[in-house]
């Protein structure tokens, strides 16, 4: 990845842009606004909703695991390991050809597994991939 990659958006890493919605749909809206902003400027609970959607996942995983390695329970709007909740609910084929990404929630996931089980947070399906 470029050097500055986080200060640019979505739209332009990916070199493309997404027609307007063209329904009142708010979250294609807000989906819409937040491929549009810098990735920088992306909050945690910007990036639960886009991983949340599989959208740009190869850019997201990794603000993601920032995030969560500063805090391995880092809340957006619902409650807090929403944005855990989030990673591991990704489609298991991005896991397969990112198995660097995997591997590092995958020790995330050991590391915290009591606090995980007692917040209700499930890795069951992430770990199917073991």
């Amino acid at each position: 990845m470029e050097e500055n990659w986080q200060q640019k958006t979505l739209e332009d890493l990916e070199n493309e842009r997404w027609e307007e919605p063209d329904f009142g749909d708010d979250r294609s809206q807000k989906i819409q606004a937040l491929r549009q902003t810098p990735l920088n400027q992306l909050r945690t609970d910007d990036l639960r909703l886009l991983i949340g959607h599989g959208i740009s996942l190869a850019y997201l995983i990794p603000l993601a695991i920032e995030k969560l390695n500063k805090n391995p329970f880092a809340e957006g709007d619902y409650y807090p390991g929403d944005l855990l909740q989030s990673v591991l609910n990704v489609d298991l084929n991005f896991w397969l050809t990112n198995r660097p990404f995997w591997q590092y929630i995958h020790q995330l996931i050991i590391n915290n597994s009591f606090e995980l089980e007692d917040r209700g947070i499930n890795p069951e399906r992430f770990l199917e991939l073991s």
